[in-house]
């Protein structure tokens, strides 16, 4: 079972376009260029938008490299059946070379418990590995691995894997909006056939007690700026970026 201090952690999360981003004032409230990000996912390479194995059995596999920073790569259970996690997994932990973390994920109605282990790697890693053509999966660390074997909703193998991207994202980790402290986040995606994906996320990390008012404090503040939240982007970005890079010209 998970420890319960992790059940205290929620991570609100709306995403919104980019015109609704600048009707809500969001591009007045950030200050500076923000953090440059390019990100990959990794499937099966034989997923498509309407079969994506790995998403579709609630395991998420990122590659990431943020300007300035060191490298990491994530393995993501999301959702998370607690049922399922070990008890070397039930506990979050920092062994300096993986850590894991767990939090409650809420966007509108739907809430759901993730897990994450996350690794850092040297700065350049991600991008030389695959230049190289090397297998994306090779990026994962022993212990990444582990938990994904343990802990995952059924068999995913780490084999066959495709790294679809990047996706070019900037990222504002401390903006102060509406009275409140956000993350905010823009994905800028190209699929083959020049489609284009270009949506902001607003996250705030806060605990479980005073959740619901937080919740919507966020959304009341957007409705005050002539944005529901009912209209804004539906779905997941992580799906719809797959979907879009997955599609066939």
């Amino acid at each position: 079972m998970v420890a319960q201090g992790r059940l205290d952690v929620v991570e609100l999360k709306v995403t919104v376009s980019t015109e609704q981003a600048r009707r809500a004032g969001i591009w007045d409230a950030v200050l500076g260029r923000g953090l440059d990000r390019r990100i990959w996912f990794c499937e099966q390479s034989d997923a498509c938008p309407a079969r994506l194995p790995l998403l579709d059995s609630g395991v998420i596999l990122r590659l990431r490299e943020t300007r300035a920073r060191p490298d990491d790569t994530t393995v993501r259970l999301r959702p998370c059946r607690p049922s399922l996690l070990t008890a070397d997994w039930s506990t979050p932990r920092d062994t300096g070379v993986d850590r894991l973390d767990f939090a409650s994920d809420w966007s509108g109605e739907g809430r759901m418990l993730s897990a994450s282990v996350n690794a850092r790697h040297p700065a350049g890693t991600v991008a030389r590995a695959l230049a190289q053509g090397g297998p994306p999966e090779a990026l994962f660390t022993a212990g990444q691995r582990s938990f994904l074997a343990d802990c995952a909703n059924g068999p995913a193998p780490l084999g066959h894997l495709t790294a679809l991207g990047p996706v070019d994202a900037r990222w504002w980790p401390s903006v102060i909006w509406s009275h409140m402290p956000l993350a905010v986040e823009r994905w800028v995606a190209t699929s083959a056939s020049g489609t284009r994906l270009d949506v902001v996320e607003l996250s705030r990390r806060v605990g479980r007690q005073g959740a619901e008012i937080a919740q919507l404090a966020l959304e009341s503040g957007l409705r005050r700026r002539g944005v529901d939240p009912a209209d804004c982007e539906p779905g997941s970005k992580t799906r719809r970026v797959l979907e879009l890079l997955t599609a066939t010209p």
